[in-house]
């Protein structure tokens, strides 16, 4: 095994190597266990080797050499006479090194320090220094286990290297806690669970003083059983626990438990510990009860497992119950939330069942059932969710919503957002997205700062988002969801994002972070997911991963009802069944959300992405009336906004082109509209459909390089051009073999069997092409190719 020694103390090494007789003083530092004798025994070697004479603490008190070399270990620890032949030596000597303790009382440095003298201190092993201390016979993982383990400590990590196996270091531990005493193991005890800093949590469980907590510590710091800030190593308090027992265990960490709870203090590590050991009885489940109120706002997971483990221990579950819901919610596991809800509503308490209304009707709305959760809400009587559930009227499309009052006063936080968000979703029904934005990124901030945006039927960033997304406003939305606190709901809306803006590869990272969750999400959020999918293999133009995505998403739409808040995903799922040639599946959801938006009195805001995903339906379907009446809706609204004459301009052209006449600098106007807009995709899909049919070879090459011109990601910077204006691009003599290959339908196995060369050439040729014609997606590449490829 390799002696490992800080580069501080390798550089002094080589200088007693080159020069035993230059100026050397040096004062060593470290915790006990931390290599401090093993460093000095080094230094004493290499001395010894060059032939100086080495004096140590044993000879301090009997020689008066003053050209020899001093070596004191512990040097806190001398006695009054050491210490003053110490002093009396150093004075007239040149090479002096002493180790000492930190903190340690005694020491004195004082009287042997000089500007020359060099302060290195041992600090504990990194992983990489447990391998090489090991050598060969340790593995990495084994590395990283040892560390964490010892948690660095040296002189514990040679040990636990030296006795593989981890019972039998055990055991040897034990022996040495032995010798601490009661006290010490008490400490012990209380450091593993609490940490070792808090003087006055471990007075309580010793029984004494500050001053008899110091002395203790001391004694323990000197077996070298701590880690550098006092924390006991995980190998040291597992032999603590076997070296005690449970029941000591218990004992010590019941009466402290006791103690915090009526000193008010925060009991979370120790209420953990009893919760792992199994421990029972009225102290313990006060403590889980006391930690679960600790915790709840930043770790809700933690919380709900505490209540959990409160009611198995005896405590009530409906006192508990809207607590415990709202620590569900908090965390996502709103099944549990229900449940708990669901129970307060059956209780005798009209209280609890007012309580238990609330946490139904807020989980229902939010896992997509907002009729249910509506009628719940309102039966709860509390005045922000009848704001809430007014709100949730208005997204059925329930016009009588919004002439209804609240009576008294709404609770200061949760009523307050809820007023917001119930005012910024009206202002968003009169086209008024910008009154109405500000109105919601103003809730979802009092959300934020409040900590309560997760007690809400939706949360207000992914309210403000989903509006946000409507009016094309990609980077407000960015903006607040990033901002929120991390959810799956957000996760999912800033994929949408990404996707509407064009930003495919964030679209596909976004969605692969939720994808594995598929199976546990509330109706609401698969509907999204799914339909996100959807809308990225459409645009990638994957019909065969769309054909395998559609029935997870139709089902997904089954399972959700139609409402204002889920139009967006509504649409991608028209699209797609037009695309699987399956419209009639999906006409009744499409026919109630127009319902739903007539009631409300056809909101451009809310009506305009779906008008668009109608369009696209019908331009797949091949219905052209249907393209007709998609645009016509779409030109009948007077707004401020571009986001609707940028589909009113931009689907007119579409028409024409499908027609056959190709206006390019009509197409150029309705696609920049589209790109201003923040549509870069759909800005190069009309302009890519255009030079598809366009018969005029300059024509196709303007409307080919305008495509090229809209950036494929979010970052606003176009690419440059790659041709000559007015010329099409250049093919390479093989690029121009393989496009051949490929306008006549061959795979890219079949054309490097041809061309004899691999697949993955092929690929990378065609990557290349792709990038000159500014397309992606296969037909548009084909047709493309054969207009420059046809006539050679």
């Amino acid at each position: 095994m390799e002696e490992l020694l800080p580069s501080q103390l390798r550089e002094v090494l080589a200088a007693i190597d080159t020069d035993p007789e230059a100026t050397v003083r040096v004062v060593l530092s470290g915790p006990p266990g931390h290599g401090k004798s093993t460093a000095l025994a080094a230094i004493a070697r290499h001395y010894r080797a060059g032939g100086a004479t080495v004096v140590s603490r044993e000879d301090v008190r009997g020689t008066s050499a003053t050209d020899a070399v001093i070596l004191i270990d512990d040097v806190d620890t001398l006695t009054s006479g050491e210490r003053d032949a110490l002093v009396g030596m150093a004075a007239g000597a040149s090479r002096l090194v002493v180790t000492h303790t930190p903190g340690a009382a005694g020491f004195v440095a004082a009287e042997l320090i000089t500007p020359a003298t060099r302060h290195i201190r041992l600090p504990a092993w990194t992983v990489r220094d447990v391998a090489r201390f090991a050598g060969r016979s340790l593995t990495a993982e084994r590395a990283a286990a040892v560390r964490r383990a010892t948690s660095g400590v040296p002189r514990l990590v040679a040990r636990c290297v030296a006795t593989p196996v981890v019972d039998e270091l055990i055991d040897e531990l034990r022996g040495e806690l032995d010798q601490l005493g009661e006290s010490g193991t008490t400490y012990l005890i209380v450091a593993g669970v609490a940490g070792g800093r808090d003087i006055e949590l471990l007075a309580i469980a010793l029984g004494g003083s500050r001053d008899d907590v110091s002395a203790v510590v001391e004694r323990v710091r000197g077996a070298g059983l701590l880690a550098a800030d006092d924390t006991v190593p995980p190998v040291v308090a597992r032999a603590v626990r076997d070296h005690v027992g449970v029941d000591r265990t218990l004992t010590v960490l019941v009466r402290m438990l006791e103690a915090l709870l009526a000193g008010g203090q925060p009991v979370l590590p120790i209420a953990r510990e009893l919760q792992r050991l199994g421990a029972g009885g009225a102290v313990v489940r006060a403590g889980l009860e006391a930690a679960a109120a600790e915790v709840v706002s930043d770790d809700p997971a933690v919380a709900t497992d505490l209540y959990a483990a409160a009611v198995r221990g005896g405590s009530s579950r409906t006192r508990l119950a809207p607590a415990w819901a709202r620590a569900a919610v908090l965390s996502g596991r709103l099944d549990l939330a229900l449940r708990l809800g669901d129970e307060l509503l059956g209780s005798a308490d009209p209280a609890a069942r007012h309580r238990g209304a609330l946490v139904a009707g807020t989980v229902m709305a939010r896992r997509g059932d907002l009729a249910r959760g509506a009628e719940l809400l309102r039966w709860s009587g509390e005045p922000g969710a009848l704001l809430l559930a007014d709100l949730a009227g208005i997204a059925l499309g329930d016009v009588a919503a919004d002439e209804q009052t609240v009576a008294g006063t709404p609770v200061p936080a949760y009523g307050h957002v809820a007023g917001r968000l119930l005012d910024g979703i009206r202002e968003s029904l009169t086209g008024r997205s910008e009154a109405a934005l500000t109105t919601l990124l103003a809730s979802a901030d009092t959300a934020e700062a409040t900590g309560m945006g997760h007690l809400l039927p939706d949360s207000p960033a992914a309210l403000t988002a989903t509006v946000a997304l409507h009016a094309a406003e990609f980077d407000l939305a960015h903006g607040v969801l990033t901002r929120a606190a991390a959810s799956v709901r957000h996760e999912l809306l800033l994929g949408w994002t990404a996707m509407l803006r064009g930003d495919l590869a964030t679209a596909e990272t976004h969605r692969s972070a939720v994808e594995e969750q598929a199976g546990r999400l509330s109706p609401r959020d698969e509907l999204f997911l799914r339909t996100l999918e959807l809308g990225l293999t459409r645009r990638a133009d994957t019909p065969d991963v769309a054909r395998r995505s559609w029935a997870g998403a139709y089902e997904a739409m089954m399972r959700q009802p139609v409402d204002l808040f889920s139009l967006l995903p509504l649409g991608e799922l028209l699209i797609a069944a037009a695309r699987v040639d399956e419209g009639f599946r999906v006409a009744a959801h499409r026919e109630r959300a127009f319902e739903l938006l007539a009631r409300l009195g056809g909101p451009a805001l809310w009506s305009a992405w779906l008008n668009w995903s109608v369009f696209h339906a019908a331009v797949v379907s091949g219905d052209r009336q249907a393209t007709h009446d998609a645009i016509e809706h779409l030109t009948g609204h007077p707004t401020s906004g571009r986001l609707v004459p940028a589909f009113a301009a931009a689907g007119a052209q579409w028409i024409a082109v499908l027609d056959g006449v190709i206006d390019v600098d009509a197409v150029l106007a309705g696609a920049g509209l589209l790109h201003r807009a923040g549509l870069s995709w759909d800005a190069a899909r009309l302009t890519g459909q255009a030079a598809i049919r366009a018969t005029d070879r300059t024509a196709m090459t303007t409307l080919l390089r305008a495509a090229k011109r809209f950036p494929s990601s979010a970052s606003g910077v176009a690419e440059p051009a790659t041709t000559v204006p007015g010329e099409l691009p250049t093919l390479t003599p093989r690029e121009g073999d393989i496009g051949r290959l490929v306008v006549e339908g061959h795979t890219y196995r079949e054309i490097g069997d041809l061309l004899h060369i691999s697949g993955k050439t092929v690929e990378h040729h065609m990557a290349r092409i792709r990038a000159k014609l500014g397309a992606h997606d296969r037909r548009t590449i084909t047709t493309l190719l054969g207009g420059m490829l046809g006539g050679t």
